[in-house]
């Protein structure tokens, strides 16, 4: 009895180191992907002024960059105060709308009949991150962000800009101020 208990217990002795030393080998990779266990939203909302001047209904038409100037460090910072954008994993749009705030013609955003949103920063080609189609509110446009798109990129600096692609529904020429929301989901690790 003696002889079996002993031998069970070197048995166990050796699944237990061999398990060990399994284990100890991919802890390298498991450094690696340590993240914040729940990926955050960074909200951003900002007003801005910007042409509408649809010319016709059948091509697009580019509005000037609108200046974003996400400072993502400070807003990791305000989460975890002990990482920055250096420790930055994933980013990801997750909501972008438009809200009419006034115009010098009293032109609404339903003039706006399809809308898409590019994201661009220094030495990147814009990028799509957001369309809208058949639009047909006066006071808000709600995009729909493109699918599982990194954004890490565009956001690790802060010149970054947003830049509007309307499609019209009827002609028109107006200087708008509109409320654009938008928010963020990152995800940092260490």
């Amino acid at each position: 009895m003696k002889k079996i208990f002993t031998n069970i217990l070197m048995v166990s002795a050796f699944l237990v180191a061999g398990s060990l030393m399994n284990s100890c080998s991919k802890v390298d990779d498991l450094i690696d992907n340590i993240s914040i266990p729940i990926p955050f939203a960074v909200p951003v909302s900002f007003e801005a002024t910007v042409p509408l001047a649809i010319a016709n209904t059948t091509d697009p038409v580019r509005t000037p960059e609108i200046p974003l100037n996400l400072d993502l460090d400070a807003k990791i910072k305000e989460q975890y105060p002990s990482l920055s954008i250096n420790n930055l994993k994933s980013v990801k749009l997750n909501l972008f709308t438009i809200d009419y705030i006034s115009s010098e013609n009293n032109t609404k955003l339903d003039v706006i009949k399809d809308a898409t949103i590019l994201i661009k920063a220094p030495n990147m080609d814009a990028k799509v991150i957001a369309t809208a189609t058949d639009n047909i509110s006066e006071t808000s446009i709600s995009f729909t962000p493109v699918t599982d798109l990194q954004l890490l990129d565009y956001l690790k600096t802060n010149q970054n800009s947003f830049i509007l692609e309307i499609k019209g529904r009827k002609i028109a020429l107006d200087v708008a101020k509109i409320k654009i929301n938008t928010s963020f989901k990152i995800e940092v690790g260490l």
